[in-house]
């Protein structure tokens, strides 16, 4: 197999495929094939030899591993998956020492159903024990669920589970796998892994997993607590407003992305247009919560869809509501309007008690017009209003963090071949992007993130050109997350900025994979 194949390797979270000596993970293996080989002093697994000795179960000596120079062997893997919160403990034990330099081998466990959480939790990969055993007992996989058959449907249950394993492979290099997990989770045990490792363990989650995906499929209550919109979330609750946005107009969301592109906000805003300039717009939703306007062309929030039927679970509206007061709380605003359909009025206690409250069918001509009217009296001669320029700047700071705004004082606006761009004496400083809702950076800019080590990459001594791969990765901040904007160093060289495409833990522990997208390289 050529280089260029083997060097395909994607990570999503803490789960890794790819290619390695010739073999696709996450992989089945076969126990009657030469990838299983038993004789009296050892076991060859995948062609790398383990003495064989007795292991005792957990509960007589503890959890244990069988180490070898690719892979981490979990034997008591039926031990475990009956007590889902201690696997899990276990495994994120297991990451925490080897991070992304192992394989994880967990012995005795190919229920197909199981597969695409364990592989989410970082399992890379299984063995058919389990398969042959429930074919035995004449049980056959469908995409249902299990059924009773009058014949041992060993082969076609292998296939079964080798067609989850592509799924999982094409999913994780596509960005897809929360979907796919939560598509899958047939069995009420997925379910709880899935739900014990979203819950228990966010912050190990919320590290790794990508900054984006191409999109996010929001059709079970499970995605309420997905790493990506719970980060998001908690960093809405921080979040600070543009500065001289005074005066905050709560609204629905809307099907189409962006929600200004919808025709409910189009309506809405067409008859209040002469009033924008001194409102913070903030659009309430599930699963994300709350949406400022200017955070609308980003991520999540422009990548979510949601079946829109009316109605909200309780888990969903508790969530709002948590979230409206904490960001109320994090933020001063002279006056809150809210203009919200009659599915939205559980709002009203996570407002202060001076809101106004215009509450009906939003696209309705006589609402609208009470709208305008609360604004026009809201509105004085004395009120501010805020610019494009306060809206990027609190962009920056959400994108990267408080520590980016004493370089924002003194930029400026520009807008050049239909792109806006920021800049300080002349030089470009950052550059926007619509359609991710991010700004890029920029040499210019590339210095403030290697001056104070942020979302900054070391790699060996060579000019970047289309990709930095991970074997060439010396280090990276902890900060750095899949499609996180990135800059490269040497030293004190500033050698390149891109795009990430794994969290910093995998590009320092892995040798094969492409670990950043170089967008520009520093010349020497």
């Amino acid at each position: 197999m050529s280089e260029k194949i083997n060097d395909k390797q994607y990570v999503m979270g803490f789960t890794w495929t790819g290619y390695r000596n010739g073999r696709r993970f996450p992989l089945l293996i076969n126990t009657f094939s030469n990838d299983y080989k038993n004789d009296k002093d050892s076991i060859e697994i995948l062609g790398e030899k383990f003495s064989r000795k007795i292991y005792y179960p957990s509960f007589l000596g503890g959890e244990k591993v069988i180490e070898g120079n690719e892979m981490v062997i979990i034997y008591n893997g039926l031990e475990l998956i009956q007590r889902p919160a201690r696997l899990i403990a276990f495994i994120m034990e297991l990451r925490k020492k080897y991070g992304f330099k192992k394989m994880f081998y967990l012995q005795g466990i190919s229920d197909p159903y199981l597969l695409p959480v364990l592989s989410y939790l970082g399992i890379n990969i299984f063995d058919d024990l389990y398969i042959r055993k429930e074919s035995q007992e004449n049980l056959k996989y469908t995409v249902a669920g299990k059924t009773q058959v009058d014949y041992n449907p060993l082969e076609e249950n292998i296939k079964f589970a080798e067609s989850i394993l592509d799924s999982i492979f094409l999913a994780t290099r596509d960005g897809t796998l929360r979907e796919i997990v939560e598509k899958i989770a047939i069995s009420g045990k997925a379910l709880e892994i899935l739900r014990i490792a979203d819950t228990k363990y966010y912050n190990e989650f919320s590290q790794v997993f990508p900054s984006r995906t191409p999109y996010i499929q929001a059709n079970s209550i499970e995605s309420l607590n997905r790493p990506d919109i719970a980060y998001y979330r908690n960093k809405i609750a921080e979040y600070t407003k543009p500065e001289h946005r005074n005066i905050a107009l709560l609204l629905p969301c809307s099907a189409k992305k962006p929600y200004s592109d919808s025709k409910t906000h189009k309506k809405i805003l067409a008859g209040i247009w002469q009033y924008r300039r001194y409102l913070h717009e903030l659009i309430v939703t599930s699963p994300v919560g709350l949406v400022p306007r200017e955070l609308e062309n980003g991520y999540p929030a422009r990548f979510y869809d949601i079946p829109v039927i009316g109605t909200w679970y309780e888990d969903e509206k508790v969530m709002m509501k948590n979230l409206i007061s904490s960001y109320i709380k994090k933020n001063n605003y002279s006056e809150i309007i809210a203009y919200i359909p009659e599915d939205l009025d559980f709002i009203r206690e996570s407002l202060p008690e001076n809101s106004k409250i215009i509450e009906g069918r939003v696209t309705d001509d006589g609402n609208i017009a009470k709208l305008a009217s609360v604004l026009k009296d809201t509105i004085t001669g004395d009120s501010e209003y805020a610019k494009k320029l306060d809206d990027y700047r609190a962009i920056l700071r959400f994108q990267f963090g408080e520590w980016i705004m004493p370089y924002l004082s003194k930029i400026k606006l520009i807008n050049s071949f239909h792109q806006d761009m920021l800049v300080e004496d002349g030089k470009i400083l950052f550059v926007y992007n619509e359609s991710i809702g991010r700004f890029s950076i920029t040499h210019e800019s590339g210095k403030f993130f290697m001056e104070n080590n942020k979302f900054n990459v070391s790699i060996e001594d060579f000019n970047p050109t289309s990709s930095v791969y991970a074997m060439g990765i010396r280090d990276a901040t902890t900060d750095i997350k899949a499609f996180d904007e990135v800059v490269m160093t040497y030293g004190n060289e500033l050698r390149g900025t891109g795009t990430a495409l794994m969290p910093s833990r995998a590009m320092v522990d892995m040798d094969h994979g492409a670990a950043v997208k170089v967008r520009s390289g520093v010349k020497k």
